[in-house]
């Protein structure tokens, strides 16, 4: 059986990619319309067979999807054979803001609205999780009175450039080997989504223009762009590689082995932020940009202008 159906409209068809995509890196199956229904099919049965077939159902909210009949259908099949909630077979994932009424103000929400991509990741790994949300640590005692109550400054409001705490020696809160895990594996996901949305346009927008995207892995992929059935650029995106399970690297062309042309590593600073380690400067993004300091969609829109520089 299918662990995730996901339920959206067109207009959200990126968020359901993105969210399918995530949840299959961790080893979830799911059946999402733009990838599984191919020409041909009759929508209307594979809609309900996929939602027949799906453990859980995953409903993209948004105002868009609120409004949508065929929507309301697809998610009422799941809600049917769990009216309790018991089994938590619908699961909603807001990605705009929507007011929800009736019978879905009763479930409760995985809202990502507003969150970075790290941390809309997080979000909805950790709500589908059916175990108890209880946290590792011990909370702090509610009744201790360890902080002032806070009042608002009656005066001019000004921007604070950095926590008071940092000025403290020792203080600084520290980024951990998981936190720069997370980060990567977000960054990997973002170039992943980057390369297939800007192909997927760029075929549209120009007939003589095809491609190939092969995932060897769930952290390894190739990508092959072709004018007029001609092949003319190729390269290799995985994660992990010569200096540690951390980087992405970058291979341009048919090269073998785990040689590559560009590393990404992960700061060993205060920050999440990647570093080019083989960056030379030379093209114009690399001009316009901090290239120690690169954030997860730098990083995607960098490595896209490396493939792509050779067709110019």
């Amino acid at each position: 059986m299918t662990d995730f159906f996901i339920s959206y409209t067109g207009v959200d068809k990126k968020w359901a990619e993105w969210i399918a995509y995530i949840l299959e890196e961790e080893g979830f199956s799911t059946i999402v319309q733009v990838w599984d229904f191919r020409p041909g099919s009759n929508f209307v049965l594979e809609m309900q067979e996929a939602s027949s077939a799906a453990e859980r159902t995953i409903m993209v909210l948004s105002p868009d999807y609120l409004k949508s009949g065929m929507a309301a259908a697809e998610w009422a099949s799941a809600f049917a054979r769990d009216p309790q909630g018991l089994d938590r077979r619908v699961v909603p994932i807001m990605v705009r803001s929507c007011k929800p009424e009736g019978l879905l103000t009763a479930i409760v929400q995985i809202r990502i609205v507003d969150m970075d991509e790290g941390s809309a990741r997080q979000a909805i790994l950790d709500g589908i999780d059916i175990k108890r949300a209880k946290p590792s640590n011990r909370p702090s005692f509610p009744g201790a009175p360890l902080a002032l109550e806070h009042k608002d400054f009656p005066g001019a409001q000004t921007t604070r450039t950095r926590p008071i705490r940092s000025l403290l020696p020792g203080l600084d809160a520290k980024i951990s080997d998981v936190d720069r895990r997370r980060f990567v594996k977000g960054a990997f996901a973002a170039i992943r989504g980057t390369f297939q949305d800007n192909l997927k346009q760029a075929a549209t927008e120009n007939g003589r223009i095809e491609f190939d995207i092969t995932d060897a892995t769930a952290t390894d992929f190739r990508v092959e762009l072709f004018l007029d059935g001609t092949s003319k650029s190729q390269c290799r995106i995985w994660l992990g590689g010569m200096m540690g399970d951390n980087n992405i690297c970058f291979a341009e062309g048919r090269m073998t082995g785990d040689a590559c042309n560009e590393i990404l590593v992960p700061s060993s600073t205060g920050e999440l932020v990647l570093s080019a380690t083989l960056s030379m400067g030379f093209s114009e993004i690399e001009k316009g940009l901090d290239m120690k300091r690169l954030s997860q969609e730098q990083a995607a829109d960098y490595l896209w202008e490396r493939f792509t520089a050779r067709l110019r």
